[in-house]
């Protein structure tokens, strides 16, 4: 039929909201910062002063953030319930969080499972270490993505990961997170396969010696094939670890 046109809700929309945009842009200034004042915002946003006002009085209206004595802002309990529902939702963790306990027990340090979101890292869980003295990080916290190991296997890891001599990498860092916390990481993956995450022990520099890391290795590594099995790629036989120092 010539000339058919279809009608408007048959058409893509490829365009997204301005102001949505704009106020997702406020949240995201908040990340790494207890409080913000109006010139802060606008310096992180690039958008103009009345323009956030509009938008904080919106989200302060919805509970996305809250306006403090001294004028400043910080975010509001809402987000706590939104990620609490996306936690929740998520499931994995009925099948990470025994996985990053065993692994706090045999390490004696702190294990975590991360995933990317776009630019960033996320960490989705993590069991604390046993010891008195570990490194500090928070569940939900949205890192960008950097060079330490859990940041590269976020960004460069492939099924079926393994090298040339059937291998598995796990990869060590040292001080560059921050001055005195090491870690180690491998890959994890779900039916596809696709990567699923990270797998990361962390924990203060000074207990990461080259006799540890490569226990701690054997470690990860075995622990990534059986979660990767559990969430539906199958690694194949157990495979040994080696140590990749970035």
């Amino acid at each position: 039929m010539s000339g058919l046109k279809l009608p408007p809700t048959t058409v893509r929309k490829t365009q997204g909201v301005n102001a949505v945009e704009r106020a997702l842009a406020v949240l995201d200034a908040f990340q790494g910062n207890g409080s913000r004042g109006l010139a802060e915002l606008a310096k992180a946003t690039a958008l103009a002063k009345p323009t956030i006002l509009r938008l904080l009085v919106s989200l302060e209206r919805s509970g996305y953030v809250v306006r403090l004595a001294d004028g400043r802002y910080q975010l509001g309990a809402k987000l706590m319930q939104l990620g609490a529902t996306y936690r929740s939702n998520f499931r994995l963790d009925q099948h990470v969080l025994p996985v990053l306990g065993q692994l706090a027990a045999e390490t004696r340090e702190s294990a975590a499972f991360h995933i990317r979101e776009g630019g960033h890292r996320l960490m989705l869980f993590r069991v604390e270490s046993p010891q008195a003295v570990r490194d500090v990080s928070r569940p939900a916290a949205l890192i960008p993505l950097d060079e330490t190991s859990t940041g590269h296997v976020l960004t460069t890891a492939t099924w079926p990961n393994q090298d040339e001599d059937g291998r598995v990498p796990v990869y060590f860092t040292s001080g560059v997170y921050d001055a005195q916390t090491a870690s180690v990481s491998t890959a994890v993956f779900s039916a596809g396969p696709v990567l699923a995450g990270a797998l990361t022990i962390s924990g203060p520099i000074g207990r990461f010696n080259a006799t540890l890391v490569r226990e701690m290795a054997a470690h990860l590594a075995a622990a990534a094939a059986a979660l990767s099995a559990t969430l539906g790629a199958d690694p194949g036989p157990g495979r040994a670890a080696r140590v990749v120092r970035l």
